[in-house]
């Protein structure tokens, strides 16, 4: 019964669906269809405007059939990633070859701004002061190829002597600094490395009177000899004063402080203190001024002391008068009282007026403060 209820349905759809569309082409049955019939004849309407329309001309809709019909936008993500890889390739690639440039060739500056980078990025003292010392090395085997290679212009020598004398100065002045308030044993880091180069110095020596100009040779021999064995004295002078309480002294130069010259006392292992209890300070001789002694009085000699208990008034050995007893005969007379202890007379003091201090002026003894009046 479902299936036949089913069937009839369907078939009075599919009869109505044929209907409909006679009465679209034929226009007839309006009183069934008359609002579907209406919907159709505004949107042929609207159509025939849009295709007798003359403001949009035929190019401007072939380019906007075209931009609908185009492929998706690309993404910039994948262009950026490819530019970033190919940025680190090349600077990575530049790196490499910049390990052997020399001085005055196109990739030296990147080779140097390297090494600027590295000290940056290293931040312990000591590492910091023994990267420049082999910095200062990577200056000799410049040197060295130049003169090999038949490049050494005098221009490109002094760029590296001068890369050289920096590096080498500056870690000496690191060193020297941490190894005179440490143990010391920095020094014997910057003795090695001096004797080193200094032995590496005298094999090249030889070759390079052939490989560059007199001039250039001897400039390179006197300066970089003479900067070595200055480095190893001060080294060998500083490892001599450890053991004294005064390492340095006030006085510096390009290599850092100089060592002190004077006598080497242990250092005290309690270190300075104070003076001893009971005695005072030592006073500054120039400090001292002499100021006036006023004149003082005699002291007085000490008054005798008065009794502490009232004086008791004498008493009579007469009989007193009988009791009741009117005769003045018979009145006992007044108690004496002594006369009072007079105390004793001191001298006396001066009348005249004490004679005015004198005047002390402190100039000069202080530069630089105002002067001081005493009196």
């Amino acid at each position: 019964m479902g299936r036949t209820a089913w069937s009839r349905r369907s078939r009075q759809a599919r009869a109505r669906d044929e209907r409909f569309a006679r009465a679209v082409d034929s226009g007839t049955d309006a009183d069934q269809f008359g609002a579907e019939l209406a919907v159709v004849a505004a949107l042929r309407r609207l159509g025939d405007t849009v295709a007798h329309d003359v403001t949009v001309d035929a190019a401007t809709r072939q380019r906007m059939a075209r931009r609908s019909a185009s492929s998706p936008r690309r993404r910039p993500l994948p262009v950026l990633t490819a530019l970033a890889a190919l940025a680190t390739l090349l600077a990575f690639t530049g790196l490499l070859l910049s390990r052997d440039a020399l001085p005055g060739g196109p990739l030296y500056q990147l080779k140097r701004a390297q090494e600027s980078a590295a000290l940056g990025l290293t931040f312990d003292d000591e590492d910091a002061a023994v990267r420049r010392l082999n910095y200062a090395s990577r200056r000799l085997d410049e040197l060295a190829t130049l003169g090999e290679t038949g490049s050494a212009e005098p221009g490109r020598v002094r760029a590296a002597l001068r890369g050289f004398a920096d590096h080498a100065t500056e870690g000496t002045v690191r060193l020297t600094a941490l190894a005179t308030r440490s143990d010391g044993s920095q020094l014997g880091v910057l003795r090695d490395w001096a004797g080193r180069e200094t032995a590496r110095l005298d094999t090249l020596a030889p070759g390079l009177p052939t490989a560059l100009p007199d001039a250039v040779a001897d400039e390179v021999t006197d300066e970089v000899a003479g900067l070595l064995d200055r480095i190893d004295r001060r080294a060998s002078a500083l490892a001599e004063r450890m053991e004294c309480y005064e390492i340095t002294s006030a006085h510096s130069d390009d290599l850092g402080a100089l060592p002190a010259t004077g006598r080497c006392a242990p250092p005290s292992p309690l270190g300075p203190g104070p003076p001893p209890t009971g005695q005072p300070p030592a006073a500054d001789p120039a400090l001292e001024v002499d100021l006036p002694v006023e004149p003082t009085a005699a002291p007085a000699p000490p008054a005798p002391s008065s009794p502490t208990s009232p004086v008791a008034p004498p008493t009579s050995d007469r009989p007193g008068p009988p009791f009741g007893s009117l005769d003045p005969a018979d009145v006992a007379p007044p108690a004496t009282v002594p006369a009072p202890v007079s105390a004793p007379e001191r001298p006396r003091l001066p009348s005249e007026a004490p004679v005015p201090a004198p005047v002390v002026s402190v100039t000069g003894v202080l530069s630089g403060l105002p002067a001081v009046t005493v009196g």
